[in-house]
């Protein structure tokens, strides 16, 4: 099996087997062949056999890859050949590469928990937070039966992600996303060219122009194409200037089986939210209260603004705390129960700025539990009230009875004057009789 060789003097001895597919190597945790030493970036690069050769591709290293003694982005290294890393030499020990494909960008363990933990029985266990996340996160199909498929362009530096993450959303969307993979915005931009995209998912540390260059140019050229900024090297000002650039989600790259899971349905409701009612965005697969949730696990700042043709509110978000919340006359928790109970309407994620006042003292999973609460109990309240039935039609007005005509009985106050013979003539009486 191929596989590369530390040969550094002075460092411990180390080596990793190579698969079929795209490896990282770099300092940080989640890269398929973790080197731990200062002069290698956290990402620094990625590798891949191709027969008896290695493809070697730098990933905007800061101290540089080199081959052949010469700084490169991208080289082939034969067998036997070295290349260096920052300053940690490897060696490439070439033979046929393993059948099964090796993990990528991703570490052994979060592989190993996707498939233990299939999205269909997947959960927050460690998170105390309700979620609306869907129990099988692979109903990739929107609910109005729609089964058209949705044309998603990534662009990322890395072959590794693109491979890995790629397969991963085609598996949960069971099919029903089209994928295209782009390195360079050049590549990305000719692929947009060729047909119109759904979504596009923009890594910012890409050569050349970055992210954030490219995010304008699509936006200037597409404007109805919804983007969403997905990078490991996630910061404020990035963030900042990423939603002030029309992106629609800005979103840290998963490095856990769940992690996989939300991003995927957010990013899956982001590219089908024209076929639905509700509300734009997250809300239907994943729900504002995992938006925010992400959003305070990440240590965000943001204003999360909330509005439908009714109402129209804000949350704001500092450094992974919920501070403050406004909605018509509502402040505080008061107004973040009401933003959560909404049940259609449109949110946008903005760059933070300070709220005139801080109403919120709670921390943000006890909020979204009681959140949770009050609309279980509203659900079950309105279950309860019994059926109404139609109102009783009014009585239909009563006829008058006919007039009656009235008739004067015979006494005193009566004479007769004359009686009728029964010969058929009046005959005079000669005294009137009472």
């Amino acid at each position: 099996m191929a596989k590369l060789v530390v040969i550094t003097k002075g460092m411990p001895a180390a080596s990793h087997e190579l698969g079929g597919s795209w490896a990282t190597i770099g300092r940080a945790d989640g890269n398929t062949f973790q080197i731990v030493e200062t002069s290698v970036s956290g990402r620094h690069c990625e590798v891949r056999v191709k027969g008896d050769e290695l493809v070697v591709r730098d990933l905007l290293s800061t101290n540089g890859t080199f081959a052949g003694g010469k700084k490169i982005t991208e080289a082939v290294v034969k067998t036997g050949d070295t290349f260096r890393v920052g300053e940690v030499e490897l060696r490439f020990e070439g033979s046929a590469p393993a059948s099964s494909p090796g993990s990528s960008f991703v570490t052994k363990m979060l592989v190993t928990n996707l498939a233990a933990k299939t999205p269909a029985t997947a959960t927050k266990e460690a998170s105390p937070v309700p979620s609306r996340l869907a129990a099988d996160a692979t109903a990739g199909q929107p609910e109005t039966g729609d089964t058209r498929k949705h044309r998603v362009l990534f662009v990322d530096d890395s072959m590794a992600f693109l491979e890995m993450f790629g397969e991963l959303c085609a598996t949960l969307s069971k099919g029903m996303w089209e994928i295209q993979t782009a390195t360079t915005a050049d590549r990305a931009l000719a692929i947009l060219q060729e047909g119109p995209m759904d979504l596009v998912v923009l890594d910012i540390g890409i050569p050349m122009v970055d992210g954030i260059q490219l995010l304008g140019i699509i936006r200037k050229r597409y404007p109805g194409i919804k983007i969403a900024v997905m990078t490991g090297n996630a910061s404020e000002s990035r963030r900042a200037k990423s939603l002030a650039g029309g992106a629609e989600l800005f979103i840290e790259k998963p490095v856990s089986a769940d992690g996989i899971n939300v991003v995927f349905n957010m990013l899956n409701d982001l590219a089908v939210w024209t076929h639905r009612e509700g509300f734009s965005g997250t809300v239907r697969q994943v729900g504002l209260q995992d938006v925010i949730q992400m959003e305070c696990i990440g240590r965000h700042s943001s204003i999360l603004e909330i509005h439908n043709p009714h109402v129209h509110g804000q949350i704001y978000i500092e450094n992974g705390a919920v501070i403050h919340a406004a909605v018509g006359t509502l402040l505080g928790e008061r107004a973040f129960h009401k933003l959560l109970s909404l049940r259609g309407g449109e949110f946008q994620l903005k760059p933070f700025q300070p709220p005139t006042q801080r109403t919120v003292q709670e921390r943000w999973e006890f909020l979204i539990m009681d959140a949770a609460r009050a609309s279980d109990e509203e659900t079950a309240l309105i279950s309860k009230q019994p059926a109404q039935t139609p109102a009783a039609s009014p009585p239909e007005p009563e006829t008058p009875p006919p007039p009656q005509t009235e008739h004067a009985a015979l006494g005193e106050d009566v004479s007769v004057v004359a009686t009728y013979e029964d010969s058929g003539k009046w005959k005079p009486t000669d005294h009137p009789k009472k």
